[in-house]
C-alpha cells in the first residue's frame, strides 16, 4: 500500500509538470497617450501693427538670368547637377563618399577615365549615358568635385585622434 501511495503522487507530479499553459492572445496595441493642448490665456496679447508686406518684385528679364547663369561658376552648376542626378545618395552630400559609395573628391580620378567609368561602371553603380547626363555635365560635375576641401588630417579630429 505504502508503494501504491508513492506512485499516485508521482503519476500526479509528472502529469502536473507536462501541463501547458493556456495560449494567451498577444497583447493588444494602444495609440500613444495624447498630450493635452496648452492652457489658453486669459487676455490676448496686444496686437502690434504689422508694416505692409513689400511688393513681390518683378520677374528678371531673361536677359538679367541669362547674365546670373553665366555668373555661376562650373563647379555651382556642378554640385546642382551631382544632387539632380542622385550621386548624393551613393557618394553622399559633399563627394565624401559612404556605405555604398567611394570617396569621390577633393582628388578625383583624371576627366577621361571619369567620364569613361560613369559610361560604363563597374560593381553596383548604374551606368549614366549621354542621354542622361551629357559630357559637358560631366565636367561641371567633375569641376564640383576637384571644388571639394580637402579633409583634415585624422590626428587633427578630436573624436578620431589616437
Amino acid at each position: 500500500m505504502r508503494y501504491a501511495v508513492i506512485a499516485l503522487l508521482l503519476v500526479t507530479t509528472v502529469a502536473a509538470a507536462q501541463t501547458r499553459p493556456t495560449p494567451q492572445p498577444p497583447p493588444r496595441r494602444t495609440a500613444p497617450p495624447r498630450t493635452a493642448p496648452p492652457p489658453k490665456r486669459e487676455a490676448p496679447e496686444p496686437a502690434e501693427a504689422k508694416p505692409a508686406p513689400a511688393p513681390a518684385p518683378a520677374p528678371a528679364p531673361a536677359a538679367a538670368q541669362a547674365k546670373a547663369a553665366a555668373d555661376a561658376t562650373p563647379a555651382d552648376a556642378g554640385a546642382a547637377l551631382y544632387r539632380k542626378n542622385g550621386c548624393y545618395e551613393c557618394h553622399v552630400n559633399d563627394a565624401q563618399g559612404g556605405p555604398q559609395g567611394p570617396r569621390l573628391g577633393p582628388n578625383p580620378i583624371p576627366l577621361p577615365r571619369f567620364v569613361a567609368y560613369v559610361r560604363n561602371p563597374t560593381g553596383d553603380m548604374p551606368p549614366f549615358t549621354a542621354k542622361v547626363i551629357s559630357d559637358q555635365d560631366l565636367q561641371s560635375i567633375y569641376a564640383f568635385l576637384q571644388s571639394r576641401p580637402t579633409p583634415p588630417p585624422v590626428r587633427e579630429i578630436p573624436l578620431l585622434a589616437p
